[in-house]
């Protein structure tokens, strides 16, 4: 496994809604049910709208990672999105209401961040931004890796080293990840 990329896990919110952080602690008050106002996070005197994904998908597997034992609350069947695109078209579609809160990786939220939709929160006071990922600051940043297998093949090596080059990092950059280097 050689790392060739990284990738992010970001919570998200309305564009007016006036929270820009959250602690991890925070994160899991809210998805266990603990915070149900975002007054209590600095925000406007509004009940929060988790969304979640189903059981069994990547971005509900991560959820469950940051949740770090502390248990889900049982959302609402209105607020489980079934497609990734379609965590962040739900959100976004409440223009009326800006007490969403949704999660996804990066990768499928950063267009709809980009034409000011939503914004990324910051975890821990980080924001998920190309630099904090590369550098590891952000506290929710995941490599992935080009795997290649225990027999050697004349091709693999030349391979890996294409992909950690200035071209293969380029690369990976234009699939709005991020570079390793």
């Amino acid at each position: 496994m050689t790392p060739i990329g990284r990738e992010a896990f970001v919570f998200f919110v309305h564009k007016d809604n006036p929270v820009e952080e959250l602690s991890i602690g925070q994160l899991q008050g809210i998805y266990s049910g603990k915070i149900t106002n975002w007054q209590e996070v600095g925000g406007n005197n509004e009940k929060i709208r988790a969304f979640q994904r189903p059981e069994g998908s990547g971005s509900q597997s991560a959820l469950m990672n940051v949740m770090d034992g502390v248990p889900l609350m049982e959302p609402p069947s209105e607020d489980i999105v079934s497609a990734m695109g379609g965590i962040i078209r739900e959100k976004t579609n409440y223009q009326n209401r800006k007490n969403a809160i949704g999660f996804s990786f990066r990768h499928f939220s950063q267009d709809m961040v980009d034409n000011g939709k939503i914004k990324n929160i910051a975890v821990e006071g980080i924001l998920p931004t190309k630099e904090n990922i590369q550098n590891e600051t952000y506290p929710l940043v995941d490599n992935f890796y080009a795997f290649t297998s225990n027999h050697e093949h004349p091709h693999d090596q030349p391979f890996i080293e294409w992909m950690q080059s200035k071209q293969g990092q380029w690369l990976v950059d234009q699939t709005v990840y991020v570079p390793v280097r």
